[in-house]
């Protein structure tokens, strides 16, 4: 028995006689107590406070302080609530066995005391000290797990009934204002969770199994999610552990937006477009249909970040996400194609980059209506912050089966007709083709090589001549960009010009193109030449520039050269995508003395009303126009009516592309102003120009040429 009790367990023995003190210590030590003595109440209650022992065995009848007294002073002190005091007395009438139990007494020893079972009447009284203190440790313990558990804990037998309910912090909502213990929750509770219960409940109290679901349950207006797990509890019951899960579902969803949906716009982002689309796939792969995938990317929306900062881009892309997906609705489409099982969704990739995922195609043609809705609705002018953007797109389309049969593949090849449609001049839809491939890997080649062009010394400029109609005169050239590669030879500006765009070389490109033109005309100045203009084409990136006004104006004037013999030909689509700012700046540049003119005339998307605010002195006619001037009516109805636009603005119209006497009596009786193009000249390196001019002005006479000079 004395291995039971922990040597270190400490017996205080208190009497103010010492020989009892000393029987009482031997008969304890025998058994493994450790004891130390007090002689009165107030040294045992000084020793308690000080020593805290196992078990108190304290005589009645001392002075100072006897043990009823100090029983009751020690028993105030909150850690010796719980020690055991046991009482030695020599009364034994009921009234003192009573007192000694109201002052807070364990137990008593009447005396005389038998020693040889003192000790062993103590181990009892210590063990059950012990044994007591550790269950109410442990329903401590337990209470406060119980209490800490967010679940709401529910005790139900087999019919139904809750016998017992523990309140949670989570998942009560669902069950406290609807049932009661000893209610039936079968009874009251929501049809659809009583029937799962009672499936659940079944199973569980017949295999002793355990029992998983989910809940749904509405609640003050809004739904509530909720968690249950099952377990026996009795052979007749099980505990039922509910918990509200709403939060988590919120926040689930909430990192699943995060993770598959764009933050600015709302459109799934690349991610998920990559699972809807290998989804796609291999749901085409079942039905032996056809997908459809368009990735578009919009032409020089960098600028508008750049001119205008991130917020202005921000807020105009939303507008562009939003004009995407209502242009590709539902019932336009079935509209248009008469189907009704297509699946479209828009995603934004990042940036300025979107995909369309189109399902259930029946033809080409079908996606190919989609991408036309789409390139004609974002062309419309869009408002934002006070600035009017007209956006253009860049399109490259491919088609499962037709242009690849895995997710890989068809992004690649997406891809490269977007680069295609990029390089062929932007603002167009592209479909992949087999021979794309090749380009893409010699576009690659070319894009390397450029990259070294200006420093290698291999950009060299050509000018063309514009010829005035009414006296012949060249009043001026434009200066046209030309490349010869050491070992491909001349490389076509079509194919480089796209690509100087779209690195970001275009930039370098410029401002070299600039800088070789200023010395051109500082070449010319004080000869017969002098009064010669030179026109060039200023890209949208350059135009955008903070800092194009000093560029140009310091070329000019570190070479001398009078800022009105500089022309500068910019694209319709340059000068709509921002109205309000580039009013701004043509007027500083007007307001200095430089030419400007519209490229391209006919071809964008200029609004009459921003036109004619415009501070410009020529519109250029667009060589397509012009080619068809005398084969197609409409043609010929452009020019006249650009013609008559510009003398009633006040501006020049110049016609590019001219190549036969027919075109020039068509434009001449249309009074256009001047002519460019193969029939009177081509382009030209600077010495062959400057001969060119001389020679022509010599023989300058009063009637057209009508060949080819």
């Amino acid at each position: 028995m004395t291995g039971v009790i922990s040597k270190s367990s400490h017996i205080l023995v208190v009497d103010d006689d010492a020989t009892l003190r000393m029987l009482t210590r031997a008969a304890l030590e025998q058994v493994g107590f450790l004891v130390t003595e007090a002689a009165n109440g107030r040294e045992a209650v000084d020793e308690t406070l000080r020593s805290f022992p196992d078990a108190i065995l304290m005589d009645v009848e001392m002075p100072e302080l006897d043990g009823f007294a100090a029983c009751a002073q020690i028993r105030r002190h909150p850690e010796c609530l719980d020690t055991p005091i046991v009482m030695l007395t020599g009364r034994d009438d009921d009234e003192s066995i009573q007192e000694a139990y109201d002052c807070g007494a364990t137990d008593f020893i009447p005396k005389p005391i038998n020693w040889s079972l003192l000790g062993q009447r103590v181990m009892y009284i210590v063990r059950a000290s012990q044994v007591s203190r550790g269950l109410r440790d442990s329903e401590s313990k337990n209470q406060a797990f119980v209490q800490a558990i967010p679940d709401s804990m529910l005790v139900v037998n087999r019919q139904g009934m809750l016998l017992t309910h523990h309140r949670g912090s989570s998942g009560s909502r669902l069950i406290d204002d609807l049932v009661q213990e000893g209610d039936s929750i079968f009874d009251a509770l929501p049809r659809s969770l009583a029937d799962v219960w009672r499936t659940q409940i079944t199973r569980v109290l017949d295999s002793k199994g355990m029992e998983l679901s989910e809940h749904r349950a509405k609640k003050d207006a809004a739904y509530h999610f909720y968690e249950s797990r099952v377990v026996p509890y009795t052979d007749k019951s099980v505990l039922i552990m509910l918990r509200d899960v709403t939060e988590q579902k919120q926040a689930a969803a909430k990192v699943r937006r995060l993770a598959f949906f764009d933050t600015l716009t709302g459109l799934p982002n690349r991610q998920s477009f990559l699972i809807q689309l290998a989804e796609a796939i291999r749901e085409a792969e079942d039905t032996e249909g056809r997908i459809g995938i368009l990735y578009l990317d919009l032409d020089n929306f960098k600028l508008i970040n750049d001119s205008l900062g991130h917020n202005t881009g921000d807020r105009l892309l939303k507008g562009i996400a939003k004009r995407l997906s209502s242009s590709i609705r539902r019932d336009d489409y079935v509209a248009t194609t008469g189907r009704d099982s297509a699946k479209m969704q828009v995603s934004r990739l990042g940036g300025d980059e979107f995909t369309v995922l189109l399902r259930g195609l029946g033809s080409v043609e079908e996606a190919e209506a989609v991408a036309d809705r789409m390139v004609t609705v974002l062309k419309e002018p869009l408002s934002v912050d006070g600035h009017q953007f007209v956006i253009t797109p860049s399109v490259g389309m491919s088609v499962y089966p037709d242009d690849g049969r895995d997710l890989e593949t068809l992004m690649k090849n997406t891809d490269t007709a977007l680069h295609h449609a990029k390089a062929a001049g932007r603002d167009r839809v592209t479909r992949f083709s087999g021979t794309m491939s090749i380009r893409s890997l010699e576009r690659l080649d070319i894009e390397d090589s450029l990259r070294r062009a200006i420093e290698n010394g291999e950009m060299e400029l050509h000018y063309q001549p514009k010829m005035v109609l009414a006296n012949r005169d060249i009043p001026g050239v434009e200066a046209l960009v030309r490349w010869t590669h050491p070992d491909r030879g001349p490389i076509s500006p079509a194919k480089f010009i796209p690509i100087a765009e779209d690195s970001g070389m275009i930039m370098a490109l410029s401002e070299w193109v600039l800088h070789e033109a200023c010395d051109q005309l500082k070449s010319w100045r004080g000869t017969e030449l002098g009064s010669t203009n030179i026109a060039i084409n200023l890209s949208a990136k350059q135009f955008n520039l903070d800092d194009l006004h000093s560029q140009i104006f310091s070329a000019l004037h570190a070479r001398h050269v009078p800022f009105e013999r500089l022309e500068l030909e910019l694209t319709e689509g340059a000068l709509m995508r921002d109205i309000e700012s580039t009013i701004n700046s043509l007027k500083r540049l007007k307001d200095a003395g430089l030419v400007i003119a519209v490229d391209d005339f006919g071809t964008g998307y200029s609004s009459m009303s921003y036109l004619k605010r415009f501070p410009i002195d020529a519109l250029k006619i667009d060589r397509s126009f012009v080619d068809e001037i005398e084969k197609s009516r409409e043609s010929h109805a452009i020019c006249k009516a650009i013609v008559e636009l510009g003398h009633g603005l006040g501006m020049k119209v110049i016609a590019e592309g001219v190549e036969n006497g027919e075109q020039v009596t068509s434009l001449n009786l249309m009074d256009c102003d001047q002519l460019q193009g193969y029939f009177f000249a081509k382009p030209m390196p600077a010495s062959e120009v400057t001969r060119f001019i001389k020679e022509h002005r010599e023989r300058h006479v009063r009637r057209l040429p009508l060949a080819n000079q």
